[in-house]
């Protein structure tokens, strides 16, 4: 028996019918909702650098308690602050004043401080050798990690105004207090007393030989 050729009315019914199942296929797997994404699947990786805007996505769905530590506000960190513009004053000589303390809540800082701590005019030893420089020396305690700074306070028998700088770092697995200690070798006063300490997430120390 010969067989007929298929008229063109007849191939050009099967393509469509082809690409109609086809267009059929594809929108049955098509994703039109969030429920027919398993977690997990759509990484990080997955997504092109800035395809996703601030408009498309909905106020309110993504919270602070869904985002990485750090990542919030384009990765902002938080300091915090303890300043004391003046004091203490007349602070004894070679007694230890506490010059300020600040409370952090767990975690792990970048800290710095600093203060001015001025010789009393007048309280200088008569009985020093004319050139002679007691210092001034400041201890910053970061719960237990201690660093201090030294600078002389008195110079040719002339208060010197000395600004001491501290800086450290500390991880803290609970509320934790970091205090700043100043004495001196004559009576002395301090100013401008700050302890800066800025919340990261987290601190890598290198040793160096």
């Amino acid at each position: 028996m010969k067989l007929r050729r298929p008229s063109p009315a007849l191939v050009i019914s099967c393509i469509a019918l082809v690409a109609a199942c086809a267009g059929t296929a594809y929108a049955a797997t098509s994703v039109t909702s969030t429920k027919q994404i398993r977690n997990g699947v759509i990484l990080s990786a997955d997504i092109k650098d800035g395809s996703v805007q601030g408009r498309d996505i909905r106020k309110g769905t993504i919270t602070a308690d869904k985002l990485k530590s750090g990542a919030a506000a384009g990765g902002a960190q938080t300091a915090y602050h303890a300043i004391r513009k003046v004091g203490p004053l007349n602070a004894p000589a070679n007694v230890g004043v506490n010059a300020a303390t600040l409370t952090v809540p767990a975690g792990a800082y970048v800290v710095t401080a600093s203060t001015v701590l001025t010789a009393n005019p007048g309280t200088q030893n008569p009985l020093l050798p004319e050139r002679s420089a007691p210092d001034g020396v400041c201890r910053l305690d970061l719960a237990g990690d201690v660093t201090q700074s030294t600078q002389n306070v008195i110079v040719e028998s002339k208060t010197a105004p000395a600004t001491l700088f501290m800086q450290g770092t500390r991880t803290v697995g609970a509320e934790s207090v970091f205090t700043m200690q100043c004495a001196a070798g004559t009576p002395f006063s301090l100013a401008e007393t700050s302890i800066i300490a800025t919340k990261v997430g987290s601190v890598a120390l290198t040793a160096i030989p």
